[in-house]
Order: structure tokens, then C-alpha cells, then sequence
């Protein structure tokens, strides 16, 4: 007894450090979305009216639809790249920790100065870029003021900046992989293909959830470099909803306002975490339940064949 109450008085402080730095700026934004207080700290409660102009607020609705745009085109990009790169490098038995370290660079380099590169290359006057597709072709593209092209060019420069993430947890949970599965396929003389497939894929499950999981709830919360490349401009072509709710309680002075946006975008990210693993589970279920039926009638068509034998 007197040693479960230690473990307990030992957990005690961080746990309550945590929640501390959790919970009470949670609680406060959720009571400011209620008011309409502005920066000088003067508002009144308001309940729910926040929520109800926000459905309303063109600028907040079109931030929130790219928001949903990037993580749901941007994070399946990456994913693809990152397993594809992961693939790649773990066939190599030299080398390997030298294109690992290349490939992590975009990792290590700070938000801001990822912006600052790509708004820099991607300049229409000054840019590389630029400078080489008229060299070339004679023309040159508006990546950043184009309508169409600026919201391409931020999902460009995020994918840059997020491949090597999903390479690290994929390239990981594949050097983690036992060999004797790998080894029977090759046995059994299945193509690569058929073991990327069969053995490889489903043995990255867990990385795989794990990996469009944790990016999947960064994506939602997009800002730096949309910040520092285009203001989220043309017009809001390519706004957030982390980066109007800056604008609208920060800029503008509208706290009360800019809490409710970043509160309905807390609850986006929780009903994604929840409901990604119980589809992933579901999608896996099923397809279990397939490969047994296949199973099941491979085996009847044998007992078939030796019978009429």
C-alpha cells in the first residue's frame, strides 16, 4: 500500500504540471469564445452567437475549407513519398545513413526558413525558378499570385517539408520488420511486388496509422508557412483557419471571435483523431474477412480436386 501511494505522489507533480499548462488554456478559450471581449479586455457573454456567424463569415468558411483541403490532399502526398523514399533506402546496405541524413533536411530546418527559401525561389522577379523556365521556355509562372498556383505552391512547399517526417516513422518500422517473412515469399518466388504488397504493407500498419495520425492533426494546424509566403493571399486564396483566427483576435482585436474559430478547429482535429483509427480498423477487419473467404474457398477448390482425383 505504502508503495503504490509513492508511485503515485512521484506521478502527482508532472501530471498536474501538465494538465496546468493543458487544461486552463483550453478552459480560457473556451469561456472567451463565448464573449465578444476584444484586446483591451472589455466584452460581454455572448453563448453561442460566435458559432453561429462563424457559418456565415466568408473569410472564416474559406479558411476552413483549405485547411481541410491541405490535409486531406497534402498528408496521402506524403505518405506516398515518405513510403515510397522508405522503400527505396532500405534496399541499400551502403550508404543508407548518408541519404537518410539527406533526405531529413527539410525536417531540421525551422518553419520560417522554409518560408523564406520558397518565397525566395518561387519569386516571380528574382526567383531561381523563374529565372530558369525563362531561360528555358521563355516564360514565367506567378506561383504566388496566381489564384490557382498559390495554393499549389504552399502544398508543394509543405510536402517538401513533411516527406522526411513520414520517411522517418515508415523507414523505421520497416528496419524494425522481422526477415523470415520476407525470406518464405522469396522462397515461395513471389515478386517484389507481391511482397511490397503482402508482407510489407500490412506488417507497416501500426507505422503507417501512426504516421498519417501525428501529421494528419499537424496539417490541420498549418500556419508559418503560409504566414510568411503568401499572408494567406491571393485575396484568401490561401488562408488557414489558424491563420484567420490570428488575424481576426490578434490583428483585429476580436479575441472572443478568434477563440471560437481555433475551438471549432480543436474539435476538427479530435473528431479526425477518433474516427482515423476506427476507419483504418474497420478497412482492416474487412479485408481480413476477405482474405479468409479467399482462403476458405482455395481450400474447398483443392479438397475438390483431390476428391475427383
Amino acid at each position: 500500500m505504502k508503495a503504490s501511494s509513492t508511485k503515485y505522489l512521484l506521478v502527482a507533480p508532472p501530471l498536474l504540471f501538465f494538465f496546468a499548462l493543458s487544461l486552463i488554456p483550453l478552459l480560457l478559450t473556451l469561456s472567451l469564445s463565448l464573449t465578444n471581449v476584444d484586446l483591451s479586455g472589455e466584452g460581454s457573454w455572448v453563448g453561442l452567437a460566435n458559432y453561429r456567424d462563424l457559418w456565415s463569415d466568408r473569410i472564416f468558411v474559406r479558411g476552413y475549407l483549405n485547411t481541410l483541403e491541405y490535409a486531406a490532399i497534402g498528408v496521402p502526398i506524403q505518405y506516398v513519398l515518405g513510403l515510397t523514399l522508405a522503400v527505396f533506402v532500405s534496399q541499400f546496405q551502403r550508404g543508407r545513413r548518408t541519404l537518410r541524413l539527406i533526405i531529413l533536411i527539410p525536417l531540421m530546418v525551422a518553419p520560417l526558413v522554409v518560408g523564406f527559401i520558397w518565397k525566395t525561389m518561387l519569386d516571380s522577379r528574382l526567383g531561381p525558378v523563374d529565372d530558369l523556365l525563362r531561360h528555358l521556355f521563355g516564360v514565367a509562372v506567378p506561383w504566388l499570385t496566381d489564384e490557382k498556383l498559390a495554393f499549389v505552391s504552399i502544398l508543394i512547399i509543405d510536402t517538401w517539408q513533411w516527406t522526411p517526417f513520414m520517411f522517418l516513422i515508415l523507414f523505421a518500422g520497416i528496419s524494425s520488420m522481422p526477415r523470415e517473412p520476407f525470406e518464405a515469399a522469396y522462397v515461395d518466388g513471389a515478386s517484389r511486388w507481391r511482397i511490397f504488397w503482402d508482407v510489407t504493407f500490412p506488417m507497416l500498419g501500426p507505422a503507417s496509422i501512426a504516421a498519417v495520425l501525428l501529421r494528419g492533426i499537424e496539417a490541420f494546424k498549418i500556419f508559418d508557412v503560409v504566414y510568411y509566403v503568401t499572408g494567406g493571399g491571393p485575396g484568401s486564396v490561401t488562408t488557414t483557419t489558424t491563420l484567420t483566427a490570428y488575424f481576426t483576435g490578434l490583428r483585429s482585436g476580436h479575441v472572443g471571435y478568434g477563440a471560437a474559430m481555433t475551438v471549432v478547429l480543436l474539435i476538427t482535429v479530435m473528431a479526425f483523431g477518433s474516427l482515423f483509427p476506427l476507419i483504418i480498423k474497420f478497412a482492416t477487419q474487412r479485408r481480413g474477412r476477405a482474405f479468409a473467404r479467399a482462403v476458405g474457398q482455395n481450400l474447398a477448390a483443392a479438397r475438390l480436386t483431390g476428391a475427383g482425383a
